[in-house]
């Protein structure tokens, strides 16, 4: 769309080339029409002139033939021989100059015609008077010679006169074409002085709409630095406040695990939930921050809506169900099993909405419902999703307002106290990200209806992995193979926190609380993971990274960044560099999942060993022969990596059969436990678990290889 100035500019400029261009055309025909006249006065005047020659030579002709006759001295006819000569020169130029005027033409005509009559009487006389003086004597006194001589003159009188007429009209004409003239080129004058004004205008306002997009983009690039600034900000406030906040999430769980009492139970569970609620008001923030900014990014990943929905209702139920409220969640039928969405904020963009809806719900019932609807021609759907409740309602109002940051409806002040106002505003800016729409629907005191709609969503051919709530799994840490960790933090509150959640498990910690420290013990100890705070004073992460790399022996031991920082930038940078990242505050199964990704698993009973020092019982990995070893190892070399990426499942049962058949003929009960397991997720199609125990195929040949005799 253009810009009203662009459009007043142009506009101005059209009016300017009109109106010169007009007044240089109008100068110029006026100008034009003037010569033309002036041409056609300059020929009326060379007529006139022509024809006062021609009556002359008529005059002087007959004067010349008249003094012959009386004196008879030849001298007197020079005048008369002259005529006979020049009267046809004048003549063809006076017929040149009328040709174009039919009029005059014709009476230039007759007046030739009639000044031959006269040439022709004069030229008798004169040829009487040679032979006698009687006889040019009676000649003249017949009068035809006169009578001739009279009729030229009547007819050159009446083309002088209207020669006259014409060059004064032609005078009038020719003084009322130069006023013309004159007039259009003063116009011409004006409109040029005018067109060199609107010209210096057009510059000045040219200038002044440069300097304005001056001022804008100096202003836009203040906005942006002050937004940089914020954001950094928001960065640093996130760091300091997620260490601390990390202690007391991490502190609260090991202390909510050990305490007996009832009591000193519920004030644990309330310091927990408090400070979670303060770290979800941080992450809003930093969110709001982020996507303000423009930094977010979406992650699709194979996500399943009905996964989503019952973490909400694990969620949530316990809140409802203390307020008496119903709440549901009803899937059509036919919902594709996965497809490509940023799991992580979907997930976000629900709570936010069902915590509302819970939140402002006294009475009644929460429905949560997905539909959807195929696209035609593509592998694509159309997503909907609506939450809708039966609380206080949102005044009409105030329905566009709530979408805008730290604005609430004002309808409950005393529950809206306990928010920030941020949660729908995320809701709506990571709704529009992610390609979808949010609408709402309210009728105060009667409730809200949140309509989502993803348009063209990718429906994923690979199964989503199986999302668990950290809160409710329960993290043993002997279950990974026996490690030494080197935990580096300036903090030593966090340093006491790792070594509660590591008390009583086969790892051994070392612990440093600088780079410097932690570059010397890893030349020491040489730890088989590091667990490194970014922020450290001295020398920090980064820094500390570079140096433990170049030692002897640690080129490639799995450096693990932990940091308190939200930026998405500086996250990416440090999943680059690191071999792993965990956020603070970390729970005990974030912090086992990150390093489940470097330490190899063991079964239950080979932890229960490391735990208790019991011998393993059936099912554990006992001594395997080494010739089944070989024919294990062959099995890793081939088909195993196949069947592990494909996926299979009938590659996987016939993979499955085959170990059992090895493992009975080898009398391996372990192998023969790890293959029935195999088998029965390929019966029953449990793609998850199949393609968990596929994975865990070479660590489980590899710690059969290690297990000595019992």
């Amino acid at each position: 769309m253009r810009k009203p100035q662009e459009i007043v500019y142009k506009t101005f400029v059209i009016c300017w080339l009109t109106l010169s261009i007009g007044s240089v055309w109008l100068a110029g025909v006026s100008w034009w029409k003037l010569s033309t006249q002036m041409v056609q006065g300059r020929r009326l005047v060379s007529g006139k002139e022509e024809l006062v020659a021609i009556t002359k030579i008529l005059v002087d002709s007959e004067t010349s033939a008249r003094g012959y006759v009386i004196t008879g001295d030849p001298r007197f006819l020079e005048p008369h021989n002259s005529a006979q000569t020049n009267f046809p020169v004048h003549f063809d130029r006076m017929i040149e100059l009328v040709h174009d005027d039919p009029a005059v033409l014709k009476k230039v005509t007759e007046l030739l015609v009639q000044a031959r009559v006269v040439l022709d009487y004069q030229k008798k006389i004169v040829a009487a008077r040679f032979r006698g003086f009687s006889e040019a004597q009676a000649l003249m006194a017949a009068g035809e010679s006169k009578t001739a001589m009279d009729t030229a003159r009547a007819e050159s009188d009446d083309i002088y006169d209207q020669y006259t007429g014409m060059i004064t009209d032609l005078r009038g004409n020719l003084n009322g074409q130069l006023m013309r003239a004159s007039l259009t080129s003063l116009v011409a004058g004006f409109l040029g002085i005018l067109a060199g004004i609107m010209a210096f205008w057009l510059s000045r306002l040219s200038v002044r709409h440069k300097e304005r997009e001056r001022e804008l983009m100096e202003a836009k690039l203040h906005a942006e630095r002050s937004d940089r600034e914020k954001t950094i900000f928001l960065a640093n406030m996130s760091h300091e406040i997620r260490t601390p906040m990390n202690a007391i999430l991490g502190f609260s769980e090991l202390l909510e695990n050990i305490l007996q009492e009832q009591k000193q139970r519920e004030y644990v569970k309330i310091i927990r939930a408090s400070a979670s609620s303060l770290l979800v008001i941080i992450n809003d923030i930093l969110d709001l921050s982020k996507i303000e900014s423009g930094v977010i990014e979406l992650r699709p990943e194979p996500t399943d809506p009905r996964e989503i929905c019952d973490f909400l209702h694990t969620l949530f139920s316990e809140p409802a169900a203390k307020k008496n409220i119903r709440l549901e969640c009803h899937i059509a039928d036919g919902l594709p099993q996965a497809v490509l969405m940023d799991r992580i904020r979907l997930r976000q963009i629900l709570v936010n909405l069902v915590g509302n809806a819970v939140k402002f719900t006294d009475r009644g019932n929460i429905d949560i419902r997905l539909t959807w609807e195929k696209q035609e021609a593509t592998s694509q759907i159309t997503l909907t999703i609506e939450i809708q409740d039966t609380g206080v309602g949102i005044p009409e109002d105030r329905l566009e307002a709530i979408f805008k940051p730290f604005v609430q409806s004002g309808v409950h002040r005393e529950k809206e106290r306990l928010g920030t106002g941020l949660g729908l505003s995320i809701v709506k800016r990571l709704t529009e990200i992610m390609g979808g729409t949010v609408t709402v629907a309210s009728v105060v005191g009667q409730g809200s209806a949140f309509h989502l709609r993803f348009p063209d969503v990718p429906i994923s051919a690979r199964l989503p992995a199986s999302a668990k709530l950290p809160e409710a799994a329960q993290v043993d840490f002997n279950e990974l193979q026996a490690a030494t960790l080197m935990v580096v933090d300036d903090n030593q509150t966090n340093c006491r926190l790792m070594a509660e959640m590591f008390a009583h498990t086969h790892h051994t910690l070392i612990f440093a609380s600088s780079g410097e420290e932690a570059v010397l013990k890893a030349s020491e100890r040489l730890p088989t993971i590091v667990l490194l705070d970014v922020r450290m004073p001295g020398i920090g992460g980064r820094a500390a990274l570079l140096e433990i790399r170049r030692l002897r022996g640690l080129e490639l031991v799995p450096v693990i960044a932990v940091t308190a920082s939200n930026l998405m930038p500086e996250e990416t940078a440090l999943k680059e560099r690191f071999s792993g990242y965990v956020r603070k505050p970390f729970t005990k199964r974030e912090l086992f999942d990150e390093l489940a990704q470097f330490l190899p698993g063991q079964s239950p009973a080979a932890a229960q060993v490391a735990k208790e020092g019991v011998v393993p019982g059936k099912g554990a990995v006992g001594a395997a022969p080494k010739e089944l070893i070989s024919e294990l190892r062959q099995l890793i070399i081939a088909p195993w990596p196949a069947i592990r990426d494909s996926v299979a499942v009938n590659e996987s049962r016939i993979f499955a059969l085959d170990l059992v058949k090895l493992g009975e003929q080898w009398q391996c009960a372990a192998l023969v436990d790890y293959a029935k397991e195999l088998l029965h997720a390929a019966e029953s199609y449990s793609v998850i678990d199949l393609e968990t125990q596929l994975r865990e195929f070479a660590d489980f040949v590899e710690k059969l290889e290690q297990t000595p005799p019992v």
